[in-house]
C-alpha cells in the first residue's frame, strides 16, 4: 500500500483509490467486523456507485469545491438534526471544541478540521490536489458527509461510510499504521454501541476524548517529559516499533492528545508515509448547511445485511 493511501486516505479521507482497491479493501478488513457475505452480497451494486462517493469524499469531484472565486456557496438556511438524537450523552463525550490539522509530507498538503462540541458538527478545510482551489465539507454526529454538488446546485450528505464495519475500517487501520493503542478504541467502541452512538462520525476528532497518557503505558513506548505548547511538563511517548523512528505521540500539560507524528518506513501492510496529526483545543463555530440526503447505488442493500432486523 503506497504511502498515499496511508497519509491520505485513512488519515485525511482525501486522495481515492479506485472503486476495485476500494472494495477489496474493504471485504478483507471487514471479516474481523462483520459477516463476510454482507460485503459479497453487494459487490455488484455498490461498485456502480462507490467512485462518485469516494470522490466527493476525496475532494476529487465537483461535490466539495467553492465558486470559482474561491468563496463557498452562499448558505440560505441551516439544519442539523443530528444533534437533537442521543444528544446528552454525545455531550458527555465530546467535551471541547477541537482544531485537528493534518499535514501529508509527501503531497506538502494539508487539511484542517474544526469541531464545535456545542452544535456536535465538524468542518473540514483544505486545498483540492487537481485545480489548486480551496474546498470544504462538513461531517455530523450521525457519520451523514456533507459537501457541495456544484451541479445541482444543493448541499448533499451521505452516511455510507459509517454503515456497520465500514465506520470501522478507517479508524481500525489508521491505529494500526499509527501503533496506537487498540485495546482502548475497542472499548470505547463497545461504549459507542451501546449508547446507540456512531463511531468515528467525526473521523480523527474522537482521538482527541479517547486517549490519555494512561493508555501507552504498555511497554511499547519510551515516554519522555518534554515542554511543549507554554507547558513544561508535557508526556512524549516514542513508538519504539522497527521502522517508526521519530515517530511520537504527544500530550499537552493537561494531559490533552496534542500531536501523532507519524514517520513510517517498510511497514509491510502499510508501506511509507510521513505525516501529522496536531490537536488544538480552541473555540470554534459550526453551522451546517440544510443538505439533502443522497443514498449510493446499493446502500439499502448493504443497510439491510448490516441490521439484521431489516431483512
Amino acid at each position: 500500500m503506497k504511502s498515499r493511501y496511508i497519509i491520505t486516505v485513512l488519515l485525511l479521507f482525501l486522495g481515492a483509490q479506485t472503486q476495485a482497491q476500494f472494495l477489496k479493501k474493504l471485504k478483507k478488513k471487514a471479516e474481523q467486523a462483520a459477516e463476510r457475505t454482507i460485503l459479497n452480497r453487494t459487490d455488484e451494486e455498490v461498485s456502480k456507485g462507490t467512485d462518485e462517493s469516494i470522490d466527493a469524499i476525496s475532494g476529487k469531484g465537483d461535490g466539495s469545491k467553492n465558486n470559482d472565486d474561491g468563496a463557498e456557496p452562499k448558505v440560505t438556511s441551516y439544519e442539523n438534526p443530528s444533534k437533537s438524537i442521543n444528544t446528552a450523552a454525545k455531550r458527555a463525550f465530546y467535551t471541547a471544541d477541537v482544531i485537528v490539522e493534518t499535514y501529508d509530507d509527501e503531497k506538502q498538503s494539508s487539511t484542517t478540521s474544526y469541531f464545535d462540541s456545542d452544535e456536535l458538527a465538524m468542518k473540514m478545510i483544505w486545498t483540492d490536489q487537481n485545480t489548486g482551489k480551496p474546498a470544504h465539507a462538513f461531517n455530523d454526529s450521525e457519520g451523514y458527509f456533507i459537501s457541495y454538488n456544484e451541479h445541482e446546485g444543493r448541499y448533499e450528505k451521505s452516511n455510507l461510510l459509517s454503515l456497520g464495519a465500514m465506520s470501522m475500517m478507517a479508524p481500525t487501520m489508521i491505529i494500526s499504521a499509527y501503533k496506537l493503542p487498540m485495546d482502548r478504541f475497542m472499548e470505547v467502541t463497545e461504549e459507542f454501541r451501546d449508547k446507540d452512538l456512531k463511531i468515528n462520525a467525526f473521523m480523527l476528532v474522537e482521538f482527541a476524548f479517547i486517549y490519555s497518557p494512561d493508555d501507552f503505558g504498555n511497554g511499547d513506548y519510551e515516554e519522555f517529559t518534554t515542554p511543549c505548547r507554554g507547558s513544561a511538563n508535557c508526556t512524549k511517548f516514542n513508538v519504539t516499533a522497527e521502522g517508526y523512528e521519530g515517530s511520537y505521540i504527544l500530550f499537552d500539560g493537561e494531559d490533552r492528545l496534542a500531536e501523532i507524528k507519524i514517520n513510517m518506513k517498510d511497514n509491510p501492510n502499510f508501506g511509507s508515509g510521513e505525516g501529522y496529526v496536531k490537536f488544538m483545543y480552541e473555540d470554534c463555530e459550526v453551522n451546517l448547511p440544510a443538505a439533502f440526503e443522497k443514498k449510493m447505488l446499493g446502500q439499502d442493500i448493504i443497510e439491510m445485511g448490516l441490521d439484521p432486523s431489516k431483512n
